[in-house]
């Protein structure tokens, strides 16, 4: 994070068999949660992401000595057991095409599950991005 300097990063989270997701906004000193179960962060990642944020160079002094601000949207629900990686694909599409920042919990505060439509153009779309990076290297 520290040679980049990005105002965003997208981060996909693994646990057990569900996937999650954080956007850290390290300049806000802010981590926002998304899961589709709506479960409680796990304290091993979060401490992770603390620890990480601390250590910036760039990070305002008085920022740097508390932690991160959390944020925990209130994001699609998944209906059954396999949606939570279309809602990750969901949530990043949303952040990417959106370029926003800021307003998180008004931006995602819809715990309506995915329709059936839109996981398949999900599916096509990220297939159709996947090509493309394929092809381009």
């Amino acid at each position: 994070m520290q040679s980049s300097k990005r105002d965003v990063y997208l981060g996909a989270y693994l646990n057990g068999e569900h996937w999650q997701m954080v956007a850290i906004v390290p300049k806000e000193h802010r981590v926002v949660w998304f899961s589709s179960l709506h479960i409680r962060l796990d304290s091993y990642l979060k401490e992770i992401i603390n620890s990480a944020l601390k250590g910036l160079d760039d990070a305002p002094q008085p920022k740097s000595k508390v932690p991160a601000r959390w944020i925990i949207v209130k994001c699609n629900r998944q209906k059954g057991s396999t949606e939570c990686g279309y809602c990750v694909m969901q949530w990043m599409s949303t952040i990417i095409l959106g370029s926003f920042r800021n307003n998180w919990e008004a931006y995602f505060n819809d715990a309506r599950p995915l329709e059936p439509e839109r996981l398949k153009a999900l599916r096509i779309q990220w297939v159709q991005y996947y090509l493309r990076v394929k092809d381009q290297s």
